[in-house]
């Protein structure tokens, strides 16, 4: 089928005089998660990883994804006619010198500009326009093809109630209103939609796994506009929100509504957060600000009460992790147990838990080698039958209207070999490395980076991905702009941030292995030589010490594991039976 789709894409290049068109793995909104009307590039391609671009032209059709999704995106495009190029350093437009140093001068490239961020057009430009290639960022040829494509979600958004959202609509606008007299703008136009779900104190279920809803938005110093399908807004919300000062509009009024501020408007926007089509509504005269969301900051930074909320969120995710763990070491080698209902028994669990939405994310529950694929997801197809030998992987997270987890643990399931506990423990000393790290204010993710994989680049040996990405609360659970990775990003890591660290290691064809925590960043002492902050490690989940080989370990990393393991015990006893407590102890103790 994605050969078929391919010809037709190409016909109507030939058509519209285009040498190359531009598919991304994004929304107009810039989402993570898209609502299956705006997933262009799994239906063009059969890729459905989160992250890739496709090039077609009339000669090549390539796929550029980074290593999490090396072996799915070869598995997927096997038969399509699409190549695999495997991206050097991940989220990068590494296509753009692929196209200048194929393509001639004078030809021209063709996308469609809604579905592509402002920052990476730019980067676009740049790289073309000095081989005289032109771009056309007004071409959507998948609408016209894609004949029984979804209609967008018609949902109802919801509240979130006031004693879990840490601050009020009105208390949050005014934050940003004095953000905007800060930096002497005028407005801000707001398109990410976890961005408007904080702001707004709604959620929506539009996308899978993030709790958001399709809108736009736009925030002056005197008044407020949100963008969003009338028949989503329920009638008691819309006059909530009228009474916040807020105007209600339909979702399509957004470029009508941009095209008559006033021509001395100075507007703030997100480059990398906002389509390249949007900001083109804006009168000429009109002056933009590039810059990071407002919202973006205020949201990454909890509250107290946040923090409070996330903290009792952790304790009620770890009991659904340790009944689950408890269930599979019982269960295993008694009854068929396959990747599938182990998931399926997960979010049953999770369910079970007071308020408990759903998942995070698409749970990762893999075995054996499928967990050397870090963003496996278990099919009909792959799904395979869980033995009592072995590592099992599972990479899950829940959303809870009092915050958002995200925790992976590798669990032994019988017989072991000695690399996989060598491997184990590495990677454990990555973890134990960042969370008991204490850094000057104003570090970035970068300079940490590093902690979390000395001990495997002694051994030779290294994993593909970022070290950490930064968590929401009650809404996405990769939300910048933070971050751990190699990637140089300017961003320091301020108290009340929330950040994975899930440092890993992936041997093809045998295992992989990760573990996850979540850390909050918080204040620490103060010296001679500046402020210093620090890591609370927020999931309470066992870490199993099966696993570990001691001798690896250090004895201020041991020390750590203890007192985390015991924390993790006086935590969750209180909600445990006796045999699951007794049991808890057991695979903690070192």
């Amino acid at each position: 089928m994605s050969a078929q789709k391919i010809a037709a894409i190409r016909r109507q290049m030939a058509e519209k005089g285009l040498a190359a068109y531009i598919i991304p793995a994004t929304d107009p909104h810039m989402s993570e998660y898209l609502p299956d009307h705006w997933k262009t590039l799994a239906w063009a391609s059969g890729f459905t990883g989160s992250a890739g671009t496709l090039v077609v032209t009339h000669h090549f059709a390539g796929l550029w994804t980074d290593s999490r999704y090396f072996i799915q995106a070869e598995q997927q495009l096997a038969g399509s006619g699409i190549e695999l190029v495997k991206l050097v350093v991940p989220h990068t437009t590494e296509f753009v010198g692929w196209l200048a140093n194929t393509l001639q001068e004078g030809d021209i490239v063709g996308l469609d500009g809604n579905l592509m961020s402002r920052s990476w057009y730019q980067n676009l430009v740049a790289g073309t326009r000095p081989r005289g290639i032109r771009l056309d960022h007004q071409v959507d040829l998948i609408g016209p093809i894609w004949t029984d494509r979804p209609a967008l979600p018609q949902a109802l958004v919801y509240e979130h109630p006031a004693k879990f959202a840490g601050a009020t609509r009105p208390e949050k606008l005014a934050r940003v209103r004095q953000q905007l007299a800060e930096k002497k703008v005028t407005h801000t136009v707001i398109s990410s939609l976890d961005d408007i779900a904080w702001l707004f104190n709604l959620r929506g279920s539009d996308v899978p796994y993030n709790p958001v809803f399709v809108a736009h938005a736009v925030v002056g110093l005197q008044d407020a506009a949100l963008f969003i399908e009338p028949s989503k807004m329920p009638d008691a919300i819309r006059r909530k929100l009228k009474r916040d000062g807020v105007k209600v509009l339909p979702y399509n009024a957004t470029t009508d509504y941009l095209g008559n501020l006033p021509p001395n408007a100075f507007i703030l926007l997100d480059p990398k957060r906002i389509n390249q089509n949007l900001p083109g509504a804006l009168p000429a005269a009109v002056k933009v600000l590039d810059d990071v969301n407002i919202t973006t900051w205020l949201k990454t930074c909890k509250t107290t009460a946040e923090a409070a909320n996330t903290r009792q969120t952790m304790i009620r995710d770890g009991v659904v992790l340790t009944r689950f763990f408890y269930w599979l070491a019982h269960r295993i080698g008694k009854e068929k147990i396959t990747e599938r209902s182990a998931e399926n028994k997960l979010h049953a669990l999770r369910l079970e838990q007071p308020n408990c939405i759903g998942e995070s994310f698409g749970t990762i529950s893999a075995y054996g080698p499928h967990a050397a694929m870090p963003h496996y997801s278990a099919t009909p197809e792959s799904d395979v039958e869980l033995r009592p030998e072995g590592l099992y992987l599972l990479d899950s997270g829940g959303q809870y209207l009092g915050g958002t987890t995200d925790t992976t643990r590798v669990m032994s399931l019988g017989t072991i070999t000695e690399e996989q506990m060598t491997d184990y423990t590495l990677v454990l000393k990555g973890l134990i490395a960042v969370s008991r790290l204490r850094y000057p204010r104003g570090t970035r993710g970068y300079q940490i980076d590093i902690l979390a994989r000395l001990p495997q680049w002694e051994r030779g040996i290294n994993f593909g991905h970022g070290t950490g990405h930064g968590v929401g609360y009650f809404l996405c659970v990769h939300e910048g702009p933070q971050g751990i990775s190699p990637n140089p990003v300017d961003t320091p890591l301020l108290p009340g941030m929330i950040t994975s660290v899930e440092p890993g290691i992936y041997r093809s064809g045998k295992h992989g292995i990760r573990i996850e925590n979540l850390v909050l960043s918080t204040e620490g002492e103060k010296t001679e030589f500046g402020e210093f902050l620090g890591f609370e490690t927020l999931t309470i989940a066992p870490i199993f010490t099966n696993l570990v080989k001691k001798s690896l370990l250090t004895k201020e990393e041991l020390s750590w594991l203890r007192a985390y393991n015991g924390m993790v015990v006086k935590k969750l006893a209180r909600f445990l039976s006796t045999e699951e407590k007794t049991w808890l102890r057991t695979m903690c103790k070192i």
